[in-house]
């Protein structure tokens, strides 16, 4: 009995320890998307100044923001579902009944992982492929293709593991009941 209460108190304690790594993994990217935010407006400005006040416009700009804004996105998604930011419809789960809420978190938090699964495994065969292939970006930035799209595979790995600690704190509140 000891050392079935020992082994749940360690799995426990690296399962708090697993989503307590997660959490800060999240809160970190939020924090990354948020200064990206803040280089973008740089960036813009910059743009505009050059633009408006030196007549000499900002060739790289425009493509330079594109990739920086699909990093936003992507970092920002994790830490949004962590927090509970997205867009949800609680039109059904407000007026459910506990036990059925915490259900469709789980179903939710399930079709969260299993799309960033998808769109994962999509983005890390486009880099491969890039890679392998040596295909740069056309453009006034030429840079490797698979560049930009590492944020990418980063932000939905990030939001995979987000959903799957959601999944499992809420299987353990079922448990503890």
């Amino acid at each position: 009995m000891t050392s079935e209460k020992t082994e749940e108190e360690a799995s426990m304690a690296s399962s708090n320890l697993l989503s307590r790594l997660v959490i800060g993994l999240a809160r970190l990217c939020g924090m990354i998307s948020a200064l990206l935010i803040i280089l973008v407006l740089a960036v813009v400005s910059y743009a505009v100044i050059q633009r408006y006040v030196l007549q000499t416009p900002l060739l790289w700009g425009d493509e330079f923001i594109g990739y920086v804004l699909v990093s936003i996105i992507m970092f920002g998604t994790a830490e949004a579902l962590r927090k509970n930011d997205h867009i949800s419809i609680d039109l059904l789960t407000s007026r459910a009944k506990p036990h059925h809420q915490r259900f469709v978190r789980i179903w939710g938090d399930t079709a969260v992982f299993l799309f960033a699964a998808m769109l994962g495994w999509s983005t890390w065969t486009t880099i491969v492929f890039a890679y392998g292939f040596g295909e740069y970006s056309m453009g006034y930035i030429e840079i490797p293709t698979w560049i930009p799209q590492v944020p990418m595979l980063l932000g939905t790995v990030l939001l995979a593991l987000v959903a799957l600690t959601r999944i499992f704190g809420n299987l353990a509140t079922r448990s503890s009941e």
